[in-house]
């Protein structure tokens, strides 16, 4: 108890810092092996997980790797990197008979020797897909590809007759190399001179992003190879079934609460969570109404004044409910009493959609004193047993999300309940299931828009879990300026292919792309005022809320040693900066759709490869961006273990120092509002 008053006394005088008001008026199958479980397990929700995650100046370090890589922009990007394609295509599409071109001896000797000695270090490697820049990185460090010189990793012939926009959809941006048709003759010479060496020997390590493209069977478990075999947390169901225990607790782990709808009991166990969200909504626009000197009280209201005992009576069954520990499923018997609940839900709309709603009740100081003093009483009270109020808001507001859909493709948002009943009919093999997500009511607005973060993580051990946060990302940006009152896609959807539809039509300060990289939102932050809120909220509460659903999904993963994964979050910050994990990615969309993916994503694919290889030879190589998320309960005390950190021993990997640059700070760890 004392450490959590000391956390909420620290964390309270930061955002008081930074300006923000606790108060309400701020705003193919693998054989794998089961994982087991370790002694490190996290017990129960409600242990606040403290980690220490360490990494030197992002702005200084951010500018200096992107100045050193391509500087495309939103004009050229698309017609530098199809230039780039159609050059690289030209090439593999050499006749090299007709050049009259072919490897001296002295040059088969090299390219022989070469691959004989990879074989023997076990540096042979393929990529099952368009990463040209993985490669290019494993290349450089004496490794030799594995390729098959009749497969190539896109259809070229496909490329040459398509428009410029259709580099877009590779799968990761052509590299910009001055490269001439000799240069490129000569390399594919090499190629097929090595290819005759390796086509029948394994490969040591297989980048892929597909898991349907590896042939699990016959893959060696020497092999490193780029996919975990199996990942809850990458389906929006599965994402809420990893964190049920997490939905209603207090936790560093940041995520809207989730009703996943299978069944007749997961719709009632919703239409519940609906109905005490609205009764603790109707506290909160009276307290607020009164506090900003608003009259609600009038002879000829639309509204029955009555309808304030109601939910101050429902309010208190609530909370003597939850300080008892009763575990009734059907606290407010909605079935049984139908027309009590449709009354209140008709009055409950007019206070939502109405700002000139009032109460039947002749004015008087004192009887708005009573009111505003019992409805402010019960609002603090059941802030303990609802810890995601800050972000529910007053409309009630849930997104409807089929989990067989991506991209955005399907969602809709609504604050009535039959329409949200109607939408979701119990579902058989013919029918999507849903997940119904609370709305985040109280977003950061950019330019008055709602934005939402994309962040890269890289899972190099499930057993247990290493985890390395990339330091660069990017933000997406809705087009049209926020609105509880207006429900179309182009405010609450941030989606890249959805978003694209609206961008001639954008808010005029929005980026042309409607979207950012980290150094942008961190400007931003900085002339806001805001300076410090990246490294001491964002930044952190991302790292702690993947780090906790990773731990939490241990038991429903099986991991293959000598195996790693890049994944993409997606993010929403509240208004007072705290992140809010929304959903992740197993594919994590690393195709150049704007210029700034198209800059970021090579920079991403090197530091992998310096995590993958470098770091797993040399503990003090350079990982980029990338910093590992240490739970402090790991910090080493004795001598350095060179353990590999894609083997599942969990001795190795406790005494793994940290990476030490200039942040050195344990990060305070993350709760909910209360």
């Amino acid at each position: 108890m004392n450490s959590n008053n000391n956390y909420t006394s620290k964390k309270n005088a930061f955002l008081t810092r930074i300006g923000v008001d606790f108060g309400y008026n701020e705003a193919k199958e693998c054989s794998t092996t089961n994982n087991t479980k370790t002694d490190n397990k996290q017990d129960g929700c409600n242990q606040i997980l403290e980690l220490k995650i360490e990494y030197s100046d992002l702005s200084k370090i951010n500018s200096l790797k992107l100045d050193s890589i391509y500087s495309l922009n939103f004009k050229n990007f698309t017609e530098e990197l199809y230039k780039a394609l159609i050059k690289e295509c030209n090439y593999n599409l050499l006749n090299l008979s007709t050049l009259n071109t072919s490897l001296d001896i002295e040059s088969l000797t090299s390219v022989s020797n070469r691959t004989m000695k990879a074989i023997k270090d076990q540096k042979i490697f393929s990529i099952l897909g368009y990463f040209p820049t993985i490669s290019v990185e494993l290349k450089n460090r004496g490794w030799v590809e594995k390729r098959d010189p009749y497969r190539p990793p896109i259809n070229y012939l496909q490329y040459l007759k398509s428009s410029p926009y259709m580099v877009n959809w590779v799968e990761s941006p052509p590299l910009i190399s001055p490269m001439n048709e000799y240069e490129g003759a000569i390399e594919r010479l090499k190629s097929l001179q090595s290819w005759s060496i390796l086509k029948n020997k394994r490969s040591d390590f297989i980048f892929v992003t597909r898991k349907r493209l590896i042939n699990w069977s016959s893959l060696s478990k020497l092999t490193c190879v780029s996919q975990m075999t199996r990942h809850i947390f990458c389906t929006k169901n599965g994402l809420a079934q990893c964190l049920e225990s997490y939905k209603n607790a207090e936790t560093n782990l940041m995520f809207p609460r989730c009703h996943y709808i299978r069944t007749e009991a997961d719709c009632d166990a919703f239409v519940e969570d609906y109905i005490t969200t609205a009764l603790v909504s109707t506290l909160k626009i009276i307290v607020k109404a009164i506090e900003n000197n608003k009259n609600m009280f009038t002879a000829d209201g639309n509204i029955p004044y009555k309808l304030i005992g109601f939910v101050k009576r429902c309010v208190l069954k609530f909370l003597n409910n939850q300080i008892a520990g009763n575990t009734e499923t059907d606290i407010w018997k909605f079935k049984s009493q139908q027309e009590v609940w449709n009354e209140f839900m008709i009055h409950y709309k007019k206070l939502i959609i109405d700002s000139n709603a009032k109460f039947n009740q002749e004015y008087k100081y004192e009887l708005e004193l009573d009111v505003y003093a019992k409805c402010k009483y019960l609002l603090e009270e059941v802030k303990t047993y609802c810890p995601q109020h800050y972000i529910d808001g007053i409309t009630n507001t849930w997104i409807i999300k089929p989990t067989s859909n991506c991209s955005g493709h399907g969602i809709m948002l609504s604050r009535d309940l039959q329409t949200i009943k109607q939408k979701i009919p119990k579902s058989d093999v013919l029918r999507n299931n849903y997940i119904l997500q609370k709305y985040i009511e109280r977003p950061l607005l950019v330019y008055t828009c709602k934005i939402d973060l994309r962040q890269w993580f890289l899972v190099t051990n499930m057993n247990p879990v290493v985890v390395w946060m990339y330091k660069e990302g990017y933000v997406r940006f809705c087009t049209n300026s926020f609105s509880m009152g207006n429900m179309h896609e182009s405010i609450h959807l941030s989606n890249v292919r959805l978003q694209i539809r609206y961008r001639k039509i954008r808010n005029s300060q929005v980026p042309a792309e409607c979207m950012w990289d980290y150094r942008e939102l961190q400007n931003h932050l900085r002339n806001i005022g805001q300076e410090y809120v990246w490294d001491e909220l964002i930044f952190p509460g991302m790292s702690e809320s993947i780090y906790a659903v990773l731990q939490a999904a241990t038991d429903t993963s099986f991991y293959r040693d000598n195996t790693f994964q890049l994944y993409g979050a997606d993010f929403l910050i509240a208004d007072n900066f705290i992140p809010y994990l929304i959903e992740i990615n197993s594919i994590p969309g690393l195709n150049p759709s704007t210029s700034v993916i198209a800059n970021l994503v090579p920079m991403l694919l090197g530091d992998i490869i310096k995590v993958t290889v470098d770091y797993k030879k040399n503990l003090n190589a350079d990982t980029g961006l990338f910093v590992k998320v240490v739970p402090e309960k790991w910090k080493p005390t004795s001598a350095v273990d060179s353990g590999n950190p894609f083997n599942s021993s969990a001795a190795g990997i406790a005494n793994q120092t940290p990476f030490t640059f200039d942040y050195h700070r344990r990060l305070v760890p993350l709760r909910l509002h209360r």
